[in-house]
This record gives structure tokens, sequence and C-alpha cells, in this order.
């Protein structure tokens, strides 16, 4: 079952589900928040605003090159205040959209 502390766990501990992140928090941003590497719409979908650049960069960056670097793993990897990974502050949206996924799958069966 996905909850909380699966996602968290998960982006913890594989990269590809980091880069995977990025995308799907990419494809929430507006396309206006998108092409200006931005936050207009406080909307609570997407990036945050101090994380818009870097994200929308990033999400980029890995589709053009499938990887992204060490470096930028550790980036979304660094611990917050509460010890957290700065990427797992998106777990809410990232549950939201799995659930939708695994719901339009049943619903195709």
């Amino acid at each position: 079952m996905l909850d909380k502390n699966a996602i968290v766990n998960l982006l913890a501990t594989s990269d590809k589900a980091v880069a995977r992140a990025l995308i799907v928090l990419n494809e929430r941003q507006t396309s206006y928040e998108q092409n200006a590497k931005g936050t207009r719409d406080h909307n609570g979908r997407g990036f945050k605003p101090c994380h818009a650049f870097m994200g929308t960069s990033m999400a980029e960056f890995y589709q053009r090159n499938n990887y992204l670097s060490a470096k930028q793993i550790a980036y979304w990897r660094k611990a917050d205040k509460r010890g957290t990974p700065r990427i797992a502050c998106y777990w809410k949206q990232l549950l939201e959209v799995a659930q939708a996924k695994a719901q339009s799958k049943q619903n195709v069966s």
C-alpha cells in the first residue's frame, strides 16, 4: 500500500523515483510556470516557488538525458530542518498522482 512513509522511503532510496517525481511535479505546473521556470499560481500543484527553477530545470535535463547527476540527486535528498529529504515535501502530490494512475488502471481492467 502506498502511503507517506512508502513514498518518502522510495524517494530516499531510488534515484529513478526522484527523477520521476520531478517529471510528475513539472507536469503539474501550468505551461506558463514551466516556461518561466517559476511559480505564479499558488494552487498547491507542482513545485513550491523556492524549488520551481531547479525542479523545472532538472526535470527538463532528465527528459533530455535520461539521468540525473549525483549532484542533482543529492540536491533533492538534502535533509530539511526535520531531517527528511527536500523532495519529500511533495509526498502528497505524488501520492495523489499514484492513486489516480492506479484508479485509471482499475477502470480499464
